[in-house]
């Protein structure tokens, strides 16, 4: 084709008709520059595919990490209500002066309980990848600072809320417990049950207790509820793509 081309300029300029040489020229440059143009269009057209290729692929790694996560902490949430429920049974015999029945053994099992940290459970790899591929590369804007708000403030301020109750949880209260009571796999049963009960200290420990899950409960109901809007709003990106 360039040899085509050139044979034209030669014969143009042989016959010296130098006029239309140079308006051939002109013609020629426009058509390469035109060319590029075209190639370079085709080129962004073909990065754009891939980059929304792996957009989808990051949403969909999002919405099911989000999903996992969420499913982890309403999971949590029935588990920490057995600890509330159990510390409010025992504040009740407390207060109600009831006696000692073996059923209780369980109850004060349950309320002392520490349950394993389960938001070491929860994933964070689909937002490390967001992080790391850009946080540009999703273009709708409301779930894109929605993703950012949930991980780095309601996650995040989960797991270190968390951590700092945890440690208030084990800090003061084991203690008491394990010289007070006999520690049983699913029981504990108190050596001494009218001095356990009539004494202020372990009331404390019990209303202690039930503040910490309780925040514990308050923290995750408010990242859930975060959660469902994100999660909604990558299921019809999700849609729209298909």
């Amino acid at each position: 084709m360039i040899e085509f081309f050139r044979k034209i300029r030669q014969n143009l300029l042989m016959e010296n008709k130098t006029g239309k040489y140079f308006k051939y020229a002109i013609g020629e440059i426009v058509l390469v520059v035109i060319g590029i143009l075209i190639a370079l269009q085709v080129n962004n057209w073909n990065e754009f595919r891939k980059e929304r290729k792996i957009e989808k692929e990051l949403i969909a790694e999002l919405h099911l990490a989000i999903k996992n996560n969420h499913k982890v902490l309403a999971g949590s949430l029935e588990r920490w209500q057995y600890n509330i429920d159990a510390i409010d049974l025992i504040l009740q015999v407390i207060d109600e002066k009831r006696p000692y029945h073996d059923s209780l053994a369980y109850q004060f099992h349950e309320a002392h309980r520490k349950r394993g940290n389960i938001l070491n459970s929860l994933n964070f790899s689909g937002y490390k990848a967001f992080e790391n591929k850009g946080f540009n590369l999703i273009t709708n804007r409301n779930i894109q600072e929605g993703i950012i708000n949930l991980f780095d403030n309601h996650l995040s301020g989960l797991v270190a809320t968390n951590e700092q109750l945890d440690i208030d949880y084990s800090s003061f209260h084991y203690e008491y417990i394990a010289r007070n009571f006999q520690l049983n796999k699913d029981v504990h049963i108190p050596h001494n049950f009218d001095s356990v009960i009539n004494d202020p200290y372990y009331r404390s420990i019990l209303q202690s207790l039930k503040t910490i899950m309780q925040r514990k409960t308050n923290r995750v109901y408010l990242y859930l509820s975060k959660s469902e809007k994100i999660l909604k709003l990558l299921e019809d990106e999700l849609d729209q793509k298909k």
